[in-house]
């Protein structure tokens, strides 16, 4: 059965939904708990964020599931997973990556779904020209900015 946890995360709470340690989704809540859900958190995931937001974890070892998302969705969220702690892609490099070199929107369209934010580390992914672009689907470039800011400061 499906729950659902928490974890207060210096950007805001971070919910999510797992079930069997398995992640199946992750978003951020800038604002505060919905005082009406019921959360059951997992110890696993929980620690991985906690060593993520201190530095200490550069590389998330999470069973992860994507239960929705066409293929090529699936590909860029796989794709997403193999860039590195502090470092960035532009669309493109992530468009050509899966086989689809001017499919540059889709693969905005594909991040702006992704299921299990930071994780599958769409705050990677930048313009081409190095400009920060949306974050989450919504206008929270400030977060995405924030995530790189703090990952680029772990490295210095």
């Amino acid at each position: 059965m499906k729950k659902t946890g928490y974890f207060k995360s210096p950007i805001g709470y971070i919910i999510y939904v797992h079930e069997a340690h398995k992640l199946h989704q992750m978003r951020i809540e800038e604002d505060q708990l919905d005082q009406h859900m019921t959360f059951e958190n997992d110890d696993d995931i929980n620690t991985q964020l906690e060593q993520y937001f201190k530095g200490s974890l550069t590389s998330f070892n999470l069973d992860i599931v994507f239960e929705s998302g066409t293929d090529f969705q699936r590909s860029v969220w796989k794709q997403l997973l193999k860039i590195p702690f502090g470092k960035t892609k532009n669309y493109q490099e992530i468009a050509e990556l899966v086989g689809s070199p001017h499919a540059m929107r889709a693969v905005g369209q594909a991040c702006k779904k992704n299921p299990i934010g930071i994780v599958v580390p769409c705050h990677r992914v930048i313009g081409k020209n190095n400009q920060l672009t949306g974050y989450s689907g919504k206008d929270y470039v400030h977060l995405k900015k924030k995530l790189l800011d703090m990952e680029k400061a772990f490295l210095d």
